[in-house]
């Protein structure tokens, strides 16, 4: 296991979603496990059904599909880490628009990511669902 490698991966996926405002879905299959598991803080509430837990690479891509078709995405930036062993966390922030109501929506960001060799096979993100929520309407 290869902790900085691991560190780096994570930036260069992180690079990539922001670089295509997340019109590439499957840049995705090249950083994560096809058993994912998908957490999200939202958990599928507050009219953020989207973020509804998610297991394994088809589910995340309809959790992607069901994101971007929501929201436009301004960006993701991945700004620090933490890591040890096979877990890196990602601290960061991100602003998007919600497509049907118009509002914008910037928050901070943390990601907890577990790797499997150099993939990702755990992630969890945390963000501020009430602001997510009320740009969502």
């Amino acid at each position: 296991m290869d902790t900085q490698a691991n560190v780096g991966r994570l930036y260069e996926a992180y690079a990539k979603w922001n670089d295509t405002k997340g019109s590439d879905l499957s840049m995705w299959d090249e950083y994560t496990t096809e058993d994912l598991c998908l957490r999200s803080l939202g958990d599928g509430q507050y009219g953020l059904e989207f973020s509804c837990a998610r297991d394994g690479r088809a589910q995340m891509r309809a959790y992607l599909e069901e994101l971007t078709g929501a929201f436009e995405m301004e960006h993701w930036t991945l700004q620090d880490t933490i890591a040890q062993d096979d877990r890196v966390v990602g601290m960061g922030v991100t602003a998007w628009t919600h497509k049907a109501s118009g509002k914008r929506v910037e928050t901070r960001v943390v990601i907890i990511c577990r790797f499997r060799g150099n993939r990702v096979c755990e992630y969890e993100e945390l963000y501020d669902t009430a602001a997510v929520a009320a740009a969502a309407g």
